[in-house]
């Protein structure tokens, strides 16, 4: 038993309203949960789950197995049941709609990922004001961004993108966090009111505030152009990522993923920012002087190493000890918020391509999709930021197969 709702992110954009949204999203989070508890356990355990229940007669319009679905769903997620027949009528019509909302939202192609919320925040979103209804789908979007895994990278335009229902902020908005004609088009297109989309000032100010109100956790390597990364915040869990330990996890896949000189320094700095300022914890302020800057907006939704950090680094693959080390050192001597660092020096890189030609994106793209679906989307970026090297591996070599590298970044 828990006291979380989870459904999919698209359901934000399917109700006329923010009252008929939020009870889209309400009634599809239980009753699926539902199904899901009447298919795993036992008749017997079932049973034993609805024993406290009291239970409304079933009748011609809804059967005895959806009322038992929705008491199931509303024992594990901890909120109360429909206390008659009408009213679980009314609730399981309420999931159906959802649930073929979903199915037309993934038939047109677009993505459903998963966002897990407190079932209080969704209660308050649906009886609150438009300031709270706000407030709650952003922290929807950016639970989707972080999904299953420990930590990952959140732009902003994802959480615009995500506030109404979109998997991804290359959806609506370019590199700049300006609405493009297509993105305009697909929100003309929507049946529902919710068309407005929030500015990435206003995203910055609601991240800033779940970071404040201990709902994320997040790490930022201090250097201006370098991505954020966020985690769910739950102190009580001995795993919880905390931005010291983010900084960590960075540097152990930096050392998995490639040898470089720097990794020894690197771990030691880290050492001396723990013993002295925290690294961008909690009561942190994201600092970003420009709020448009294409850096900071840059889509991507992987928690891999950044690759276009503003410090030049051997290959794409080794960013995140790059960012790290260069956050450990802003927070250990340079408290006096003088400008960062710069660790590693950029270095001339010559020109050169891999056998059969420097591929095109589109090569790109279908490759990624075949060896992991869902990372063609991420193409345009890895490519941009091999152009960049001059098709240089991590260890100085011209690269001249490409299609590993590839994978190793989907990974």
């Amino acid at each position: 038993m828990n006291e979380t709702f989870q459904f999919p992110l698209p359901l934000l954009a399917s109700g006329k309203n923010q009252q008929e949204t939020m009870e889209a999203a309400i009634s599809y989070a239980y009753i699926s949960t539902g199904m899901h508890r009447l298919k795993v356990l036992s008749p017997s355990q079932v049973e034993e789950e609805l024993s406290r229940v009291k239970l409304p007669k079933r009748n011609h319009e809804i059967s005895d197995e959806e009322i038992r679905i929705i008491a199931l769903g509303c024992v594990f997620c901890n909120v109360s049941h429909p206390e008659n027949t009408s009213q679980a009528k009314w609730r399981f019509r309420s999931y159906q709609a959802a649930a073929d909302f979903l199915q037309s939202w993934k038939a047109a192609g677009r993505t459903a990922p998963w966002t897990r919320i407190p079932a209080k925040m969704a209660f308050e979103a649906r009886d609150g004001t438009a300031k709270t209804y706000q407030r709650f789908t952003a922290l929807c979007a950016v639970n989707a961004a972080i999904g299953s895994k420990p930590f990952a990278i959140v732009t902003r335009n994802r959480v615009r993108a995500g506030m109404l229902g979109y998997s991804s902020g290359k959806l609506l908005f370019d590199d700049d966090g300006n609405l493009t004609p297509e993105g305009r088009a697909l929100l003309e297109s929507r049946e529902d009111q919710q068309r407005r989309v929030i500015s990435t000032s206003q995203a910055r100010t609601l991240l800033d505030n779940f970071v404040k109100t201990r709902l994320l956790n997040r790490f930022n390597p201090g250097n201006r152009g370098s991505l954020t990364y966020y985690s769910k915040n739950r102190p009580d869990d001995p795993k919880n990522m905390t931005a010291e330990k983010i900084g960590a996890a960075l540097l152990v896949r930096a050392q998995c993923t490639g040898q470089n000189p720097k990794l020894k320094q690197l771990g030691e700095l880290i050492r001396q920012a723990k013993q002295g300022q925290p690294l961008l914890s909690g009561d942190a302020v994201e600092k970003s002087p420009l709020n448009t800057d294409p850096p900071h907006n840059r889509e991507t939704a992987t928690p891999s190493p950044p690759d276009h950090h503003s410090i030049a680094t051997p290959s794409p693959h080794n960013a995140a000890p790059n960012a790290s080390l260069n956050a450990s050192k802003n927070a250990s001597l340079n408290a006096d918020d003088k400008a960062p660092v710069k660790v590693f020096e950029k270095e001339e890189k010559q020109e050169h391509h891999p056998d059969g030609g420097e591929p095109t994106l589109l090569e790109v793209q279908g490759h990624m999709e075949n060896v992991f679906p869902g990372a063609g989307e991420y193409a345009a970026m890895w490519l941009n930021a091999m152009q960049k090297r001059h098709w240089i591996d991590a260890d100085g070599k011209p690269v001249k197969n490409w299609k590993p590298l590839a994978e190793i970044f989907c990974q």
